[in-house]
């Protein structure tokens, strides 16, 4: 049997590229035994490849010593060793690496290992992320990926930035219109920190949640305006009360008209006297209608509302104007300073200064009761008061030394926008 060193170019060259696969394969399975945890499987792969590096290198020397002529630091008894047993040695290093490797392959089949792990963790419909204090991920499956590019735009590479983020917010609703709920907790792993972070798919009750929220926002919108009606169903019922009245009034009106001119052709003395009473009573209602005018009743009104609150008013002057819009807010104001003067003063006598010029009303209010240690600030009513009359292109001023005082100039015609 020749030796190595006697063999042909070509033959030499096989063995050594023959060789150099055996030590790749041998690394590779070495690595996937070491995985499984394997280890005297894994020593075999790595004397393997030990025998496989030294046929190389005395395939490497050989030549070198047939090119060259040098004598290199190997034995002369490796180089005289015959081609057949190196090719029968990694003929059997293959074989065992071969072995080994199908083995693997069925292991991983029936044994749970980190890469079994980690599909199955891809698989989850929940995001999943575990860090260290530095940041640095270890473990990342594909749903946190996903939507760590719908928030970032990129894979998700540092778990503290992402906890930073959905601290403050950790339900977050994403492009797709999907929304997730974000939990973190702090464990323990062989003695050192390491942080959790759970990406919960809530799609379906957070879509629950924005509808009932928005069922909520109607329901309130509607006790908005239950309210509103409540507060004035009053004096709604009291318009259509007057409306009812009116009505009756004027068919009242048209049916004594009729017996009226029926009777004044026909009938005598008797029934003359019985038609001059059946006309007296709307006679007399719409007698007193005619008398009373606009100004008598803001001041009748006043008078009364302040014997009601056991006050009297002492009056500089009256309202003349005719102009309704004028009127009304002229009362506004002068039930204001009545319901403050009870209220907040004590008060027993109101003064009312009427002025009238250049199509204005100017009033000033003032009373007898306790005076203000300090100024007042406009709230409530009064607020309500100066919104209406500025609105109307008025003016109002309150001031509080020697004593609470409330100014108002209104303009004839103008219009209470603010209501």
């Amino acid at each position: 049997m020749k030796p190595l060193i006697n063999c042909p170019v070509p033959v030499q060259n096989t063995v050594c590229f023959w060789a150099l696969l055996s030590c790749f394969f041998c690394m590779a399975v070495f690595m996937l035994l070491m995985r499984q945890k394997r280890k005297s499987a894994a020593a075999g792969a790595a004397a393997g490849f030990l025998l496989s590096y030294l046929i190389m290198h005395v395939c490497r020397e050989g030549t070198v010593l047939r090119l060259y002529g040098k004598d290199e630091p190997v034995p002369a008894a490796l180089l005289r060793i015959p081609a057949a047993v190196f090719a029968v040695l990694l003929l059997a290093v293959t074989f065992y690496c071969a072995f080994y490797y199908i083995n693997i392959l069925k292991w991983r089949r029936n044994n749970i290992t980190t890469t079994t792990i980690k599909e199955s963790l891809d698989g989850l419909p929940a995001g999943l992320c575990y860090y260290l204090p530095d940041g640095r991920c270890l473990l990342v499956n594909h749903r946190m990926n996903d939507i760590c590019r719908s928030l970032f735009g990129r894979d998700l590479q540092d778990g503290s930035l992402l906890c930073g983020y959905v601290k403050d917010d950790p339900v977050q609703s994403l492009p797709d219109g999907t929304a997730v709920s974000f939990r973190h907790r702090e464990l323990v792993y062989e003695g050192s920190p390491l942080h959790e972070i759970i990406a919960d798919d809530i799609t379906e009750l957070y879509q629950k949640t924005e509808e009932l929220r928005l069922d909520n926002e109607r329901a309130r919108q509607l006790s908005a305006g239950m309210k509103a009606y409540g507060n004035t169903i009053t004096d709604t019922v009291r318009r259509q009360e007057i409306l009812q009245a009116k009505m009756n009034i004027h068919d009242e009106m048209n049916r004594m008209i009729l017996q009226t001119k029926t009777l004044l052709h026909s009938g005598g003395e008797a029934e003359r006297i019985r038609i001059l009473r059946m006309w007296q009573g709307p006679a007399l209602l719409l007698a007193k209608e005619a008398d009373t005018g606009k100004s008598s009743n803001v001041v009748s009104d006043l008078t009364e509302l302040a014997s009601v609150l056991g006050m009297r008013i002492e009056w500089d002057g009256k309202p003349e104007t005719e102009d309704s819009a004028q009127l009304s807010l002229f009362l506004l104001a002068a039930r204001e300073a009545l319901a403050n003067a009870y209220k907040h003063g004590r008060a027993e006598t109101m003064y009312i200064s009427v002025r009238e010029s250049d199509k204005y009303l100017s009033a000033v209010f003032t009373n007898d009761g306790i005076r203000p240690e300090s100024y007042i600030g406009e709230k409530g009513g009064l607020v309500n008061l100066r919104n209406r009359i500025e609105a109307a292109g008025g003016s109002m001023k309150t001031e509080a030394a020697p004593e609470f005082r409330l100014s108002v100039s209104i303009p004839e015609g103008g219009e209470d926008n603010a209501l």
